[in-house]
């Protein structure tokens, strides 16, 4: 006998059978047709024209499960079909005879029915059936179980993700078997997310802080689809390795990109980043083929000049450097977005950069009180007329606008800059 640790390419039924002298060769292929014909498996043509049981079959597609993952040889798996379906005897009885003692997780080992296709069974969201069709197509096609489920129509995306979220807390000790079970008949019945059923039941507790999944945070930022996140989470339960080295492994994602999308998922555990921001970069940097060092680097920058635009927003609206039909779609866009208005003002480019730079200008001599608010406002209305800059209509700023005009000076000889506005731009340089 052999027990083999190596990785050794699962046998399809029908090659098991006819390997352990159960059907004969030329009935598989009159069985292959029918399957085909009929879009029925070939297990069930099998029984349908009396050459197997219900049980043979059964066996089969246990002893499959078992050489899938490496739990036993293919050859040793063919001699116990031959020992138990030709002898009419238990698999437990076939397995003694030959000198083997199952461990005792075979049962979850082997995928029988799988993990996956059990749950769903036990919480009565498809029958035996529907889950025989399916694991035969997944064989076939070598494609995941799930993945069948949903294109038969068996079951919808959003239920195999509730699926596999029962598999993984389960396998993490976080639920048992029977709350796992219970919430997939909840989710089912109330279309929500199997952890908002766990939460009802008061069976699991969100996590304080937010959190994103590296599945999801791929999928959110564009870099793979719905589908194919689905299948490598039920990939990496069934090899029993992490949705990353799936995704690497098949191809759909570069280790690169998956070691950032790491670094991302970390800074949302944190605090310093929401899961959208985080799909955001991610999204923004695979567009550009540039690390997110680049998109953060950016984005803090930006964030910079979303505060400027803040702390003069109100010297923009009154001078009328933002016109009031922007101001009130930028109000819309920002409530529907969930950002700022100066976030919007900047992203849609509503206000000059230069009449930006102007104000803060502006609002800066005010802070330091070298001029007032009404003479701020009065310049920015100058730099919106004539294009020009703040320091150029300083000079131009009619003495009106003073609170208090100082004394003429008349040493000055009449020079109309001699006045209190040539005070002014001298403290205005002197600042510069």
């Amino acid at each position: 006998m052999e027990i083999s640790g190596r990785r050794v390419p699962p046998k399809r039924i029908g090659e098991l059978l006819v390997a352990a002298n159960v059907i004969r060769q030329e009935v598989l292929l009159e069985a292959l047709k029918i399957s085909k014909n009929s879009q029925t498996p070939v297990g069930r043509v099998l029984m349908t024209i009396g050459e197997l049981s219900e049980s043979d079959v059964e066996t089969a597609i246990y002893i499959q499960g078992l050489i899938r993952n490496s739990v036993i040889s293919s050859e040793f798996g063919v001699k116990v079909i031959n020992v138990s379906v030709k002898g009419r005897i238990p698999l437990e009885e076939a397995f003694r005879r030959l000198g083997w003692t199952p461990p005792d997780d075979v049962e979850q080992q082997s995928g029988t029915l799988g993990e996956l296709g059990e749950l769903l069974v036990q919480a009565g969201l498809i029958d035996r059936s529907v889950l025989e069709q399916a694991l035969y197509q997944s064989h076939e096609n070598n494609l995941p179980l799930g993945r069948c489920l949903v294109l038969n129509r068996a079951i919808s995306s959003n239920l195999l993700q509730s699926a596999l979220t029962a598999q993984v807390l389960m396998r993490d000790g976080k639920i048992t078997e029977d709350q796992a079970i219970n919430s997939l008949k909840n989710s089912a019945r109330k279309q929500q997310s199997l952890e908002q059923s766990l939460v009802d039941a008061g069976a699991y507790r969100q996590p304080a802080k937010e959190s994103v999944k590296l599945g999801d945070l791929l999928s959110q930022a564009g870099l793979v689809t719905e589908g194919d996140k689905i299948s490598a989470i039920e990939i990496g339960l069934n090899e029993n390795q992490k949705i990353g080295e799936v995704l690497i492994q098949t191809g759909m994602i570069a280790p690169g990109v998956v070691d950032e999308s790491l670094r991302l998922q970390e800074m949302v555990s944190s605090g310093e980043l929401s899961g959208l921001q985080a799909a955001d970069i991610l999204r923004q940097a695979n567009a550009r083929k540039v690390g997110i060092d680049v998109i953060m680097e950016e984005r803090a920058s930006r964030k910079e000049e979303v505060e400027k635009i803040n702390s003069v927003l109100e010297v923009i609206l009154q001078s009328g450097a933002l016109s009031g039909e922007n101001f009130n779609r930028a109000q819309s866009l920002a409530r529907q977005l969930n950002v700022s208005i100066a976030e919007v003002i900047l992203t849609k480019e509503m206000v000059e950069k230069r009449l930006i730079m102007a104000a803060y200008q502006g609002q800066s001599l005010v802070n330091d009180g070298i001029i007032n608010g009404a003479q701020c406002v009065l310049a920015m209305k100058m730099c919106v007329k004539t294009g020009k800059e703040f320091h150029e209509v300083l000079k131009e700023l009619p003495s009106d606008t003073a609170e208090s005009s100082p004394p003429a000076d008349d040493s000055a000889g009449g020079d109309k800059k001699s006045g209190w506005l040539g005070s002014l731009w001298s403290k205005v340089t002197k600042k510069d």
